[in-house]
Formats: C-alpha cells, structure tokens, sequence
C-alpha cells in the first residue's frame, strides 16, 4: 500500500467504525441472556464480526445447553477478546471445546483467567505450553457442579479482559447468587472493566465496584435496545492527522467527549498537540490551532509525558505524533504492549527508526505492519509529513477499522502528488 502526502489545509466528515470493545461485550450478554442483541452500529471489525459468526453458531436459548458433539475446535485466530471471552463462556456450557488461534494468538498469555476459572470448579487445561492457548475446556452447566466461590480472585496484571472475561458471566450463573471480583495485580487497562460494568447495567445487570471489589447479584439480563458509539480508539488517528494539519478540520461521527471508552483520554491528550475538540450534537468536531513561530519552537524543546497503563492502544498514535512533530515523548505504562497483537513498542521503535527526520522526498519510505492493525494506522498518517510512504500488510487494519483507508481517501492530495491518495501495489 503506497500512501502520498495530502494537503494540510482540509475539511472531511469521518465515518468511524462501531466500538469493537462496546460491540463484543453487547454480544456476549445477548449469548448468557439467552436473546439476538438488538444493536445499533455494531462494529464491523473482523474481531466481532469472528465473534457474532462464532456465538452463531451456538444455540442461543441459554448458555447450559447440552452440546451433541465433544472437543468442538474453535479458531480464535489473533483476536484476544474473543478467546479470553469464550473461554468463560465454554466452560460454563455443557461439552468439550478446544480453543486455539494463530501463532501470535498462542504466545499471548491468558494464565490469569484460567487459574481464576479453576478456582471456581472449572475444569480447563493447556493443550501447549501452560500458561497459554490452545486450551482444553471440559465445559459444564455451573447451576449443580460449581461451587460458591466469593470472592473470586483474578490478577488482572497482563489483561483487564480477565476480569471481563468473568464478570459478563457472573448475574447469570445461578450458583452464585450473590458474590464478588477481586482484582489483584497492578491495575491496568481499568476504564475497560468499567465500561463492562456500565454495559452490563444498561442490559438490567445488578453491579457495582467499590476499588478492587466489584460486586455482583444474581440477575438476568434484559433484552433492550444498545447503540454502539463510534470507537475512540479509531479515531485517534484522525487526531493524528488533525494534528499534523496547518488548518485541518475534521467531524468525528457518532462520538461523545464523555464516552465511557477510555481511550476518549485522547481528547485531552491532543490539546497538547494544538488539536481542539468540540461537542455538536452526536458528532465531536477536531481542528488544528495554529501556533506562532516562536510557540512552535517552544513546543519542540518541551518533553511531553504520557501513561499509557489505562489507554495502551493509544500507544501507537502518540509515539507517531510526537515522532512526526519532532516533540520529545516520555512513555510509561507500557509493560502490556508485548502481549498486544505484535510487541508495540518493539515495532513502533523500529519503523520510527527508519527515519531520522520527516522531510518531503519523491522516495516512499517503506514501513512493515508487523500485521498489527494499530501499527498500520498510526504510521500511515506520517506520509503528511514525510510526502509518501509505503505500508506492509496493510489490509490488516480491518481487525478494527476495515473502512480505514476508504476514509482517508477523503483527504485532498497535496497537488504535486498522485491524484489517488492511495495506491495498492
């Protein structure tokens, strides 16, 4: 994929892609709920869209339902979310399931969830290495077999979707009337549990959390209208661009500054980088203030800290920002990016290293994937500053974005470029 410069002066409207962290959690509590969600704007990412496929294929009347074969496979391929969220959900289903992924899937740790699953009766274990897929999944109907277990104990160190993970499942799982989630380990990615927690209240789910104790009552959940916001995490990459613009404006469809997905953070975080956010009805417009000469040269001496122990996503974005703008960045919170789809800081390290400086030349500069959706989408706003860039792999950003690159097309190319913005090879 060959990406031009485009001109820094522009006005689109964006069309965003649905929260594949809202859409997934909609899904499941359709499943435990024993109903077909009804959802509005549900993400089109390939990670959902493998989950609604897979949640398909299973009976929907209720989650105990007896299977009629044994050691079903079931291919997560790369997507974490669905394998740490159906590993809760088939062990608390009647049958036997072996769920595997690819390469990159089995070297992604999910030990924590299932040492938490053990305790509560479940019998589950490693086909591989321990500690990480494919598992095996002696599944069973938790309403006579499981036993009352509170508080449940889950380390959510390397992944706040362990604790996800259980909590979806937890109103529903008769044995356990009234119980509670501790969180152990260092907290991290914790606005995702909260956006669990608000999800699951909106579909009738009595819980709470109180610091690390999140409690929950014995509740069914109720079959209710859900719209998916438009993912934030998306749309940090138009951020990106906005902020490498002279006089880039941009509506952002679909979106709200006060959005229970963590990673709005990016929002705020982008005033740093002269990018201003504006409420206007359902939609969130950005634009680029511009700054004096001498207020730029300010802001390329300053160092800029970011943590990114709640909002690691939002690691490639920044780091490509700061690396376009040639603004020193100091990143903590960052010990969770090698479970990621590839080891991000490892990746952005390399292709930031490719260049030195971002001066416009006629020769592209040739960056690698790594296959890893964020890194495709972060880097490739850097041919604004570069004036042409190739991208490796790149239709691997439909895991979270498939219309990515259909989008950017509404960017005007700088004229002395290709007419097209974009240009498969």
């Amino acid at each position: 994929m060959r990406i031009t410069g485009v001109n820094k002066t522009f006005d689109v409207e964006v069309n965003l892609v649905g929260s594949k962290s809202e859409s997934n959690r909609a899904l499941m509590i359709g499943y435990y709920g024993g109903f077909t969600p009804r959802i509005n704007n549900l993400s089109t990412s390939d990670d959902t869209i493998l989950l609604l496929t897979i949640l398909k294929s299973l009976p929907v009347e209720t989650m105990c339902t007896s299977s009629l074969h044994d050691n079903i496979t079931i291919d997560c391929q790369n997507a974490g979310t669905v394998l740490r969220f159906l590993a809760t959900a088939l062990s608390f289903r009647d049958g036997g399931y072996i769920l595997t992924g690819s390469s990159r899937m089995l070297q992604r740790p999910i030990g924590d969830l299932v040492d938490a699953l053990h305790t509560m009766g479940v019998d589950i274990e490693y086909i591989g290495k321990e500690g990480f897929p494919p598992l095996k999944i002696h599944g069973k109907n938790p309403v006579e077999t499981f036993p009352e277990t509170s508080p449940i104990h889950v380390d959510i160190t390397r992944s706040s979707q362990f604790a996800s993970s259980l909590l979806l499942a937890m109103p529903v799982v008769e044995t356990f009337p009234e119980t509670s989630l501790h969180l152990d380990g260092d907290l991290s990615s914790l606005p995702y549990i909260d956006m669990t927690i608000d999800i699951m209240q909106k579909f009738g789910a009595k819980v709470h959390r109180d610091g690390r104790d999140i409690f929950v009552r014995h509740s069914d959940y109720q079959d209710v209208k859900y719209i998916v916001e438009s993912d934030w995490t998306c749309a940090s990459y138009w951020y990106e661009i906005v902020a490498f613009s002279k006089n880039g404006r941009a509506r952002l469809h679909n979106l709200h500054l006060d959005s229970k997905q963590g990673d709005a953070v990016v929002a705020k975080w982008f005033e740093q980088f002269g990018v201003q956010s504006v409420q206007n009805g359902n939609d969130v417009i950005i634009n680029h203030v511009e700054t004096s000469p001498e207020t730029s040269q300010n802001n390329q001496n300053r160092i800029l800290h970011f943590d990114f122990i709640n909002n690691p996503d939002l690691y490639p974005t920044i780091a490509a920002t700061c690396a376009g703008l040639g603004i020193e960045g100091h990143f903590t919170g960052l010990r969770n990016l090698k479970y990621k789809e590839s080891d991000r800081v490892e990746a952005m390290t390399t292709e930031l290293s490719r260049v030195e400086t971002f001066p416009e030349t006629s020769l592209p500069i040739v960056f690698d994937s790594h296959n890893d959706h964020r890194i495709a989408m972060a880097l490739a706003p850097l041919a604004m500053k570069i004036g042409a860039i190739e991208i490796n792999n790149a239709d691997v950003v439909s895991k979270s974005y498939p219309n990515y690159w259909k989008e950017l097309d509404k960017l005007p190319t700088t004229p002395t470029r290709s007419s097209a913005h974009q240009q498969c090879e």
